[in-house]
């Protein structure tokens, strides 16, 4: 993947991040990955996660642990939802 590509896809899953969390929606990690996929893109977990850790440290979004529903997980996962600082900011 060419640097290019590259900084057009972390541009593109940032602004999928505040574009579904502003909705007012919860969604985890994988989901949000599903739906950055779903435009055809292939979002890499690091990414994802590197960007809400940033968005979470900047007061832009916060995380809340779930419970799985999962015999095989081994936690819960992570559901994030935009803050009111987010908001306003975006």
């Amino acid at each position: 993947m060419s640097e290019i590509t590259g900084n057009i896809l972390k541009s593109f899953s940032f602004l999928t991040i505040l574009i579904e969390l502003s909705k007012g929606k919860k969604m985890t990690g994988y989901e949000i990955m599903k739906r950055i996929d779903s435009f055809g893109f292939k979002a890499k977990v690091g990414t994802v996660y590197c960007q809400l850790g940033m968005l979470s440290e900047w007061g832009f979004v916060k995380g809340e642990e779930q419970e799985t529903r999962s015999r095989f997980a081994r936690r819960g996962s992570t559901a994030y939802q935009m803050t009111e600082k987010g908001m306003k900011a975006f």
